[in-house]
């Protein structure tokens, strides 16, 4: 074997064994082979590109945005030359009509499926050995992502898409790009499930979940594995309650938790789709929520509260009533603080708060005439009441 091909080998299998990420691999790997050198994920994301001395100009051509553009990826699909790369570990060189250059292609495979493409642009004259130092590459790559993070969702076309939604990084433009490539198509009004489990002992359970629930969803849904959580993006008029009981069903157990998003319009406010569903899990956590499933509608007040909590005091914009009650509550062993919160967050309807409270309703309806006696206050009163639920809200956050 050709002392060259092993020394250009070596230090391949250098660069990853350093462990200095994607990019220093890029550069040294197409240092090696003298030629300009990009990776991109199957959504056309592109991941790194070589920052040898003159490569800049090469991008500058064949990525003037900054990414993949769809003229160029569908000029690419039309040839098939993306068929051929994403079905075969051979490299194939061919020549795109809108690149002064042959271009040197490989997949990058896990054993799921393609995850990725390297691409070597022919400046300097191919030598024989480069494609089996690209397949060294693919797999060299390979190695780096499974370091780096998780590259089971990889496989799926449309993650990195939502992902780069989900964290902000990348434009809004680059995204369409992306999408238009994945030919991704969107319903005019969506919403976000979020499943989290607070007991997940392997994540391998998280990609079971995932092929379980999608069987019971509608074909147009969107699911990925995103901060140990399933997130499920669909057409909102799908989202019933009949729906959530079919996943509830399937997910099962008491330590798993359904968030479901307000409507949304536009894949782009998929971000804050998203920071609803962290909201959900907070107020989960600050509240000891019982419901194992909560639509931020319901306590999209409380991440008010929490949001107002970082430049506040929030005791102060209390009702006094409400310290008072406790302080009496605490002295003389009753639960008149209770009874009335329970009473309102029960839409005022004594019969039901009893019952939640497991006490006779005469006895419920005791202890707030007692609470109106003792505080002056009046709940017949639509303003009292509102100021009262709203104040014992942010009491139990403060608490």
């Amino acid at each position: 074997m050709d002392s060259s091909f092993i020394e250009r080998k070596d230090t391949i299998l250098n660069a990853l064994i350093e462990r200095k990420g994607m990019q220093y691999l890029t550069d040294v790997a197409s240092t090696t082979l003298r030629n300009p050198m990009m990776l991109f994920d199957i959504s056309g994301k592109v991941l790194a590109v070589s920052r040898r001395p003159g490569d800049e100009l090469i991008w500058e051509q064949l990525l003037p945005e900054g990414h993949l553009k769809e003229e160029y990826t569908r000029l690419a699909e039309s040839g098939g030359t993306f068929a051929q790369l994403l079905n075969s570990d051979e490299p194939v060189i061919s020549k795109p009509v809108f690149c002064p250059y042959r271009v040197m292609g490989c997949r990058v495979r896990d054993r799921d499926g393609s995850i990725g493409i390297v691409a070597l642009v022919e400046v300097e004259p191919f030598r024989d050995e480069d494609a089996e130092l690209l397949i060294i590459i693919c797999k060299a790559v390979l190695f780096e992502m499974l370091y780096r993070e998780r590259t089971a969702m990889q496989v799926v076309p449309y993650f990195s898409v939502f992902r780069d939604i989900i964290e902000k990084t990348a434009a809004e433009q680059a995204i369409i790009e992306r999408c238009r490539l994945l030919n991704l198509t969107f319903p005019k009004a969506m919403q976000l499930i979020a499943i989290k489990s607070i007991d997940l002992r392997n994540s391998l359970s998280l990609y079971f979940m995932r092929d379980t629930v999608m069987h019971s969803l509608p074909a147009s849904a969107y699911c990925i594995i995103y901060d140990e959580s399933l997130i499920i993006v669909m057409d909102k008029k799908y989202v019933s309650s009949k729906l959530i009981d079919s996943i509830r069903s399937l997910v099962g157990g008491n330590d798993t938790r359904i968030g479901i998003s307000r409507p949304f319009r536009s894949i782009m406010d998929l971000h804050n789709a998203f920071g609803e569903m962290l909201a959900i899990q907070r107020v989960y956590q600050k509240l000891e929520v019982d419901s194992l499933v909560v639509h931020y509608e319901d306590i999209i007040l409380y991440h008010f509260m929490e949001i107002a909590s970082q430049s506040n005091d929030l005791e102060r914009f209390c009702r006094p009533e409400i310290r008072e009650m406790e302080e009496y509550d605490r002295k003389y062993g009753t639960a008149l603080k209770e009874s009335v919160e329970t009473y309102l967050e029960s839409g005022r309807n004594v019969q039901r708060a009893a019952g939640r409270m497991n006490i006779h309703k005469n006895t419920l309806r005791y202890r707030l005439e007692r609470a109106q006696s003792l505080f002056d206050l009046d709940l017949t009163d639509e303003n009292t009441c509102f100021n009262l639920q709203f104040s014992l809200r942010m009491y139990r956050m403060i608490r």
